[in-house]
């Protein structure tokens, strides 16, 4: 396959699934009728057809080598440098979240992934910490980026960091994709999600080609998840 049909391939399919994931298959019968008998919204089945759609595509493309999709183990160093680096930017993206909700307009007790979407604080734990961070990262940094990965030599530098192609489709795919929050947030917050969520991508994706593991990037997934979940509680 070459380099353009592999990259038409990976974001027309990525997009598809994505649009599948959300707005279409957990609203189809069974799938709609198991969401509303189980203590499940139809953003945990998204998730899981993520996890199940990526995890069989990994298997088949890699012909069982996992490891070649980010299943490996990673040192601690690197991990760790990871989170220290996710924590101070998310605290600056909330921040300039904050003043341009307020400054929107829009009431300061509305906004955060919590409060917005009448999340308790154990749900978010659950759906947006783990499983939200896992599943996404399943499928943007272990099946797409992993699919697109013969095509980073391709990319650009930004302050001497070399960000290769598949980091910077997943990154833009995945900030692309929180704008289905606009059916549930104003277009503001939707507005700085979607950059925060990009920019997790970026460092996510950077991660993840580095260390070879998709470990590291679901941490900072999770990282980025947990301070914009309670940051806004605490300034609330």
């Amino acid at each position: 396959m070459s380099n353009n049909i592999r990259l038409l391939v990976g974001i027309v399919a990525g997009a598809a699934i994505v649009y599948l994931a959300v707005f279409v298959i957990p609203f189809l019968q069974p799938f709609k009728g198991i969401v509303q008998s189980m203590p499940m919204s139809y953003g945990d089945m998204t998730q899981a057809i993520y996890f199940v759609v990526s995890l069989a595509l990994m298997i088949i493309l890699s012909r069982g080598k996992l490891y070649e999709y980010g299943f490996r183990l990673v040192a601690f160093k690197p991990l760790l440098k990871a989170v220290l680096i996710s924590i101070p930017v998310m605290l600056v993206l909330m921040v300039i979240m904050m003043i341009s909700v307020m400054l929107s307009g829009v009431m300061p007790g509305s906004y955060g992934p919590v409060g917005q979407m009448g999340m308790s604080l154990n749900k978010a734990i659950i759906s947006v910490w783990l499983i939200a961070s896992t599943c996404e990262e399943l499928f943007f940094r272990g099946l797409l980026y992993g699919f697109l990965a013969p095509l980073k030599e391709k990319g650009f530098s930004l302050f001497r960091i070399q960000i290769s192609l598949p980091v910077t489709v997943c990154a833009l795919m995945f900030g692309l994709g929180h704008l289905c929050l606009l059916s549930m947030m104003p277009g503001v917050m939707v507005a700085n999600i979607v950059v925060a969520t990009t920019i997790c991508g970026f460092i996510a994706g950077y991660f993840r080609e580095q260390t070879g593991s998709l470990i590291p990037a679901i941490a900072v997934h999770m990282t980025f998840n947990i301070v914009g979940s309670t940051l806004p509680l605490l300034a609330g």
